[in-house]
């Protein structure tokens, strides 16, 4: 049976560097269900802070590079609101920091239900869209 599940689903085991670990305890100690996975050039972690999805990458030395947060609709700054809505319905959003906040990828849906995505800089700029 484990010979059969393993290749239905494929399991692996990443192993973090002690200062990714470090760093990760340290700035997101209280977090909960932290998964893991690896590339060549980053660590990523998927986990819940105070019942909030968040996504960070760190380097091999523990340095956060990004950090992503799921916002709730209600509680995505005004200007942004209003940048989406001339794109479509919101559907949903993330904060993007790196060092500070700078910049939101966005969801949103048109009349005719096409869906998009939109990357918007800190300001409200468009920098990014396409069709989902």
């Amino acid at each position: 049976m484990k010979h059969i599940l393993s290749k239905l689903f494929k399991f692996t085991t990443v192993t973090l560097p002690l200062p990714v670990k470090t760093a990760f305890a340290e700035k997101f100690g209280e977090s909960l269900n932290a998964e893991w996975l690896q590339s060549d050039d980053f660590y990523e972690a998927i986990f819940y802070l105070e019942e909030v999805e968040h996504i960070a990458r760190f380097d091999s030395t523990g340095k956060i590079l990004n950090l992503k947060k799921n916002l709730s609709i209600h509680s995505i700054p005004l200007h942004i609101k209003e940048k989406a809505a001339k794109h479509g319905e919101l559907m949903n959003a993330i904060e993007i920091f790196e060092d500070e906040i700078v910049g939101y990828e966005l969801i949103v849906r048109d009349e005719t239900l096409i869906r998009f995505s939109l990357l918007l800089n800190e300001k409200g700029g468009l920098i990014h869209k396409s069709k989902l």
